[in-house]
């Protein structure tokens, strides 16, 4: 009995004590998070007996809210995001059309699960996975007509995948993530001279901080 009782009290010695550190991480979490975003656009050209694909690289940035719950008793976390991302390809050239810049605007929600090791007090390596709902995304070209139709199809609400990893350090967060898709995305015709296939993978880098 005695031994039991000096066990329960080293117990609630030591839940009194993370209760007490500044460091340690809620349940549920909430914060703030910003980064930088490269993206591949594939245009593939076909007119009369030539064909050519060229690939654009974007660069942009996003930024949003993040809310986190953690499993005590597991190393799982579940984390939802609400972010916006812009970026722009620029100088997109075919033959038979005029230079073109191309700026996309996205709002989407991600939903992650992971998995962490480490300490919430100090330094935790993570790594997580889940689908992306794309709520609204725009895409507005420039110095080319007739395009009304191809930027109505940009609108469309789409689900895609990331996955990635990161380190919590006390409150900071940094992320590297790969976002990727199901399947491959025909959007439109530019008059009778090409088709734009959209594969919106992308890397993100981002920095945050956990309240």
């Amino acid at each position: 009995m005695k031994k039991i009782a000096l066990a329960v009290a080293a117990l609630l010695i030591s839940v009194s004590a993370m209760a007490g550190n500044n460091y340690k991480l809620p349940f549920v979490s909430f914060g703030i998070k910003a980064g930088y975003t490269t993206n591949q656009q594939k245009i593939d050209y076909k007119a009369l007996l030539n064909a050519e694909t060229i690939k654009k690289n974007a660069s942009g940035f996003n930024a949003g809210i993040v809310a986190r719950v953690d499993f005590p008793l597991l190393p799982i976390y579940v984390q939802g995001e609400l972010l916006y991302d812009w970026g722009k390809y620029k100088d997109v050239s075919l033959t038979g059309l005029n230079p073109t810049s191309v700026t996309t605007n996205n709002f989407s929600v991600p939903v992650l699960v992971g998995v962490g090791i480490g300490s919430s007090n100090f330094v935790k390596v993570r790594a997580n996975v889940g689908p992306v709902f794309n709520l609204v995304s725009t895409a507005k070209f420039s110095n080319v007509e007739n395009v009304a139709d191809l930027e109505n199809m940009f609108r469309k609400q789409t689900v895609t995948w990331t996955a990635g990893i990161g380190v919590d350090l006390f409150n900071i967060m940094v992320d590297i993530r790969y976002n990727g898709v199901f399947s491959k995305k025909d959007i439109a015709n530019i008059g009778d001279l090409a088709s734009i296939n959209t594969r919106p993978t992308s890397w993100t880098f981002t920095i945050g901080y956990l309240f």
